[in-house]
């Protein structure tokens, strides 16, 4: 593994980030339910690989359903409890916790948003469920219309004055809201976030001309999710071979388009990787690690054979040209 600062922080993490939004799951009673031993083991081999950069949030629940996602709260925070059980007994300064605020987490008027008061009971209760006295580095999961940028980020410098966080950042929100934070420090004594998490990856590449740019203009760290393309890019549906995959019990990712607009592109792209000796995923994410400075991709495995393959993306070397040239393969895709 190969470690970097994260953005200005001067943090040291791993190039990839284990992520815990889709966990392994297993069919309990006619119910999808996350399986927990299998997921405690999996991030402790994820740890033992070198990945010292664990992702979660506290509306994560380790599966995802979107019929009940707004409306069952029972499992709220399962992915922290697990992250924090399979953390146990390791040294604190070997690893690196985010964790987010925003989402809807109970049926109470303000059990979501990030103003104060949700924002000050959230991160006690994300802290009790890791088992830590501090997160590493906490963020606003989404845009909040109702709480001015100011209160966010006076809340957050509270937080990191109380020594409960280290560093603050935001997830999906615009390009112009994230330099609306940055000016905060202009016109009040306000430390900005030090990073963003948002979704990029060789095919979809909205963000890459306005938050990502913004980001690596101002030595912000960009955490990147679903940077295989809900696993398009590690090529499960080329033939359509998606067994094992969220496609099989998940009614959703039928809509997804992804592989049937960019097939062609995505044949070359297999092609390409057969030839450098490497796997799709390991292709695709070589990729983003080499777009800039401080690019993290965050990981979704269910399985250590596809984490392991995934880790393997540090160790390849590809030229300049070749990141370029893998680049224009989807560049008539981006939007």
């Amino acid at each position: 593994m190969k470690y970097k600062s994260f953005g200005k922080t001067g943090i040291k993490v791993s190039e990839l980030i284990f992520g815990t939004w889709y966990l392994p799951s297993r069919e309990t009673g006619g119910k999808r339910e996350v399986n927990r031993q299998t997921s405690i083991k999996l991030i402790k081999k994820a740890y033992d690989l070198g990945i010292n950069f664990f992702d979660t949030a506290d509306v994560y629940r380790g599966i995802y359903d979107r019929d009940t996602f707004t409306t069952n709260f029972e499992n709220v925070g399962l992915a922290e409890k697990i992250v924090g059980e399979a953390l146990k007994g390791y040294d604190r300064e070997s690893f690196v916790i985010s964790t987010k605020v925003m989402g809807r987490t109970g049926p109470l008027p303000n059990d979501l948003g990030a103003n104060r008061k949700h924002v000050w009971s959230a991160i006690a209760k994300s802290l009790e469920r890791l088992k830590l006295k501090y997160v590493d580095f906490y963020m606003v999961h989404g845009p909040d219309e109702d709480s001015g940028i100011e209160q966010t980020a006076k809340t957050m410098n509270i937080l990191e004055d109380e020594g409960l966080i280290l560093h603050y950042g935001i997830s999906n929100h615009s390009a112009h809201n994230i330099i609306k934070f940055l000016n905060l420090r202009y016109f009040e004594p306000l430390e900005p976030p030090a990073f963003i998490q948002d979704k990029y990856n060789l095919i979809e590449r909205e963000l890459e001309n306005t938050n990502i740019k913004v980001a690596e203009d101002n030595s912000l760290a960009s955490m990147i999710y679903s940077p295989l393309a809900q696993g398009v890019l590690a090529g499960r549906y080329i033939k359509e071979n998606s067994k094992g995959s969220r496609k099989e019990y998940e009614r959703w990712f039928e809509k997804n388009q992804l592989q049937a607009e960019n097939q062609a592109s995505l044949e070359k792209f297999s092609e390409i990787a057969k030839q450098k000796d490497v796997t799709m995923s390991q292709l695709a994410l070589y990729w983003l690690i080499n777009r800039g400075k401080y690019i993290f991709p965050i990981l979704g495995a269910t399985r250590e054979e596809q984490l392991e393959e995934n880790v393997g993306s540090v160790n390849i070397s590809l030229s300049t040209q070749d990141v370029d040239d893998l680049g224009k393969l989807f560049e008539g895709k981006k939007k």
